[in-house]
């Protein structure tokens, strides 16, 4: 039954309460004024009684007079009066007031009519016979005189009783009339809250029970719907049960690859932590650069990699593990009941699924990997503990080389004490928003011929709120791991600008000014637009500008790369492939960008002169340069010897300690 049938009955009800409440009171209210009428009737009949009586006690002295005395002329008026007492005796009988009187009204008016007779009798007696005829008439006048005395007395005396039964009656049916009052009320109350108690277990109860449910879904119980309640609480409650097992997933679970979320994820992991029963491992699934592809295919490419990725994973688990994507590109599993060697193969199996997952762009094919960190949760382990030995697991696979399982050990500990001089993301956004970046240089010397001006690259550091400067290998991670490389880069795009416009004299002594851009910057249109604006609208000359980009990363989006290098190339500015020698494609892929410097790897340059191949591989490279019309600069130059050797083979720049140090751009 719906509510508005509930109202319905309970409006009827009251108002059905009301009309008998009210018919009752009106019905004792009538029967008491009926009373009250009679009553008041009564009262004037008794009035009119005594009224007779008094008509009555005139009427039997004259008629004494005339009897006992023989005076005559008082016939006529004690006639008058007796015809008046009839006549009101009349009246009486007629209004039938009191019906048990009406035999005695009778009586008096046979006595009154009787006596009349007599009256007349006397008066057609001669004079001379009148006195001996008023014996024999007083004999026959006392009884009935007497009788119509005693007859108006018992009328006087019943009507008094009558009227004081009356009165007492009328007076308690008066009373009786406030108590019924009382209780009529008193009952009409009692069904109010008999109605309230009935809608209260109809209605309110169940709003009640659907608010408690409410409540206790807010506290993370189930809702229960109540089964017995008006049609639109079941609706809504079934509805609100639908929505709220909606929410619960929403709030548990990723929209996109409908896996766990980090916020179920640590729920699950806080409620096995006191679990010994089984044992657990904690796997994290970091993939690698996923950012690069997304930002080169789109998000829409990137949305269905994620979605794949979260199917393998699904696919390599047993349904009582746990499986969660903690955002962007970090996935956890929470393995139960398993050893080492099988969660190891489950992680290999999950790597190589994600390995297999390929994506062709524009001619050019991305590989996606992935880094897997393993750590078992041990009996006195604590959730956060268990947290950080998978992420440090996870990490080192990363420093492995990536597209690698690593099983956390207690000795990684060492690198894990290490990453603690690692800057948190928030000092590190803290530093851009308020300008705690300082740029640095250090010269690039020629060494085939005389320097034609200043040639430098640009350095970052970071300042401490005490004012020390903090080396680039605490902040450097933490910029690549949150994907900051972009907002770096545009920090230091326009500090190098800001720097030249505020000491153009600087200028006119500056051949070449390198800056380093980031593989992952490249693919942030906001970052070449930012870009080409600055070298369109600043006031350093474009070929006084080159900028360094990192072969291993570029080689991932070769096309991207590619293009970009063009678009900042035709402004008039160069670019240098920095690292070269480290990828295992280097030489192949030199020819697809259009770069005007080689920038040798530095750990080839320290070990040339103690390692032969090492030499082969400079070697190798400045005659690749030469062929590619390119110039040649070396890092890491730490000794004269390695300066000599580099000048021998031709390499036209180089750069390191033994030359100078990094200093602050002033």
């Amino acid at each position: 039954m719906r509510i508005r049938s509930y109202l319905a009955l309970l409006v009827f009800a009251c108002l059905l309460g009301a009309y008998t409440m009210e018919q009752v009171l009106a019905y004792r209210f009538t029967s008491v004024q009926i009373l009250a009428e009679k009553h008041n009737e009564s009262l004037l009949w008794a009035k009119d009684l005594q009224r007779i009586e008094n008509t009555a006690s005139q009427y039997l002295i004259s008629s004494d007079l005339v009897i006992g005395s023989g005076n005559t002329y008082l016939i006529f008026g004690a006639k008058n009066i007796g015809d008046s007492l009839a006549n009101e005796l009349a009246i009486i009988e007629a209004s039938n007031q009191f019906p048990s009187l009406k035999p005695k009204i009778q009586e008096a008016q046979s006595s009154v009519s009787n006596i009349n007779k007599i009256l007349d009798t006397i008066a057609d007696i001669p004079s001379n016979k009148l006195e001996q005829s008023l014996s024999k008439l007083l004999i026959e006048y006392d009884p009935v005189s007497l009788k119509l005395s005693r007859n108006i007395q018992i009328l006087s005396k019943e009507t008094s009783t009558f009227i004081k039964q009356e009165s007492l009656f009328l007076s308690e049916q008066k009373q009786g009339m406030k108590q019924i009052s009382w209780i009529t009320r008193l009952v009409f109350f009692l069904l109010i809250i008999i109605l309230w108690w009935w809608a209260n277990y109809r209605i309110c109860k169940p709003l009640n029970g659907l608010v408690k449910s409410s409540n206790g879904v807010l506290s993370g119980h189930k809702f229960d719907a109540p089964d017995k309640a008006p049609k639109e609480i079941i609706e809504l409650s079934n509805d609100f049960k639908h929505l709220t097992e909606n929410l619960f997933h929403q709030a548990s679970h990723d929209p996109l690859t409908e896996l766990k979320n980090r916020r179920a994820f640590e729920f699950n992991l806080n409620r096995i932590i006191e679990d010994y029963t089984y044992c657990y491992f904690l796997c994290f699934v970091d993939l690698d650069y996923f950012k690069t592809i997304n930002d080169t295919c789109g998000h829409a490419a990137g949305d269905d990699i994620l979605i794949k990725v979260a199917s393998i994973l699904n696919n390599n688990v047993s349904q009582k593990d746990i499986v969660a994507r903690l955002g962007g590109d970090e996935f956890a599993i929470l393995i139960k009941d398993s050893s080492v060697n099988n969660t190891l193969e489950t992680a290999n199996k999950i790597r190589e699924g994600i390995h297999s997952l390929t994506y062709y762009h524009d001619g050019d094919t991305l590989h996606l990997s992935a880094s897997i960190g393993i750590a078992k949760k041990q009996n006195n382990t604590t959730t956060t503990e268990l947290l950080h030995s998978a992420d440090v697991a996870c990490s080192l696979a990363k420093s492995e080389g990536r597209n690698t399982v690593h099983v956390y050990d207690e000795s990684d500990e060492k690198d894990a004490i290490e990453q603690i001089d690692i800057l948190p993301i928030h000092q590190v956004n803290n530093a851009l928003d308020n300008n705690h970046f300082v740029l640095y240089k250090q010269d690039i010397i020629a060494l085939q011929s005389d320097s034609t001006g200043q040639y430098f690259e640009i350095l970052l550091r970071m300042k401490s709120t005490d004012g020390k400067i903090i080396s680039p290998a605490k902040f450097f991670p933490t910029i690549e791991r949150y994907r900051l490389s972009s907002r770096i880069d545009i920090w230091v795009i326009n500090a190098v600008f800001q720097h030249f416009f505020t000491h153009q004299e600087h200028l006119q002594n500056v051949y070449k000014v390198s800056i380093n851009i980031s593989g992952h910057s490249m693919n942030d249109g906001e970052l070449e637009r930012f870009l080409v604006d600055k070298i369109e609208n600043g006031h350093i000359p474009p070929e006084k500008l080159n900028f360094e980009i990192t072969e291993t990363v570029a080689i991932t989006n070769m096309k991207h790369a590619r293009s970009f290098i063009d678009k900042v190339n035709s402004l008039g500015c160069s670019f240098a492939l920095n690292d070269f020698g480290s990828g295992h494609s280097s030489f192949t892929n030199l020819k697809e960008l259009p770069t005007q410097t080689l920038k040798i790897n530095g750990s080839i340059i320290s070990n040339m002169m103690d390692n032969s191949l090492d030499y082969i591989a400079v070697k190798s490279i400045c005659d690749l340069a030469k062929a590619a019309n390119q110039d040649v600069i070396a890092k890491y130059v730490e000794d004269e010897a390695t300066k000599d050797a580099l000048q021998q083979l031709g390499v036209n720049y180089a750069q390191g300690y033994y030359f100078s140090k990094p200093t602050e751009l002033r």
